[in-house]
């Protein structure tokens, strides 16, 4: 009973997929950092940056890094219209966590002491975080500060149209 009414609580779903959201989001970083490393190794180290950028174009895993920079992109956009960016974005920093842990897996990479502590940071940032609620303004909704603002922006637009309707009225009655 009590599992059926959190399913049924829509603050809880959007909470659910915003995080599954930021988790694709850290999965698709993490591989398509990976992806563009591995492109790279095919390029010598004494290349030129034109060569080097020639040789990893040509890579078939850095097109495979752009497919992932678009699916990035269209799940980036899901994930922002269901949470602050000033919530989703720090949470995403995970994948600084998340590649340096399969760095150190896959190419055998270190990762020394100050870079430990700061991963270490991170993982502190996050939990902070993530601690918070994922919405603070609800959407569509403005305070009335806001609304007067775009409502004196709109008189002021107004107000210039009319003053240029006017000086043109003028110059084709002086003319």
């Amino acid at each position: 009973m009590l599992n059926r009414r959190l399913s049924d609580d829509p603050h809880l779903r959007q909470r659910k997929a915003v995080w599954i959201g930021l988790a694709l989001a850290i999965a698709l970083d993490t591989t398509a950092q990976l992806c563009w490393k591995a492109a790279t190794f095919h390029a010598p180290a004494s290349a030129s940056i034109w060569q080097t950028l020639v040789i990893t174009f040509r890579q078939p895993l850095f097109h495979v890094t752009v497919l992932l920079f678009i699916l990035m992109f269209f799940n980036w956009m899901i994930v922002l219209s269901n949470a602050d960016l000033s919530y989703a974005q720090p949470i995403t920093a995970l994948s600084y966590v998340t590649v340096s842990v399969v760095a150190v897996v896959l190419l055998g990479e270190d990762i020394p002491p100050q870079r430990m502590i700061g991963i270490t940071m991170i993982l502190f940032g996050v939990w902070f975080i993530s601690s918070t609620s994922h919405r603070t303004v609800i959407p569509g909704a403005q305070s009335q500060s806001a609304q007067q603002q775009t409502q004196d922006l709109r008189l002021s637009k107004s107000k210039q149209v009319y003053a240029v309707i006017k000086a043109t009225n003028v110059m084709i009655a002086t003319d």
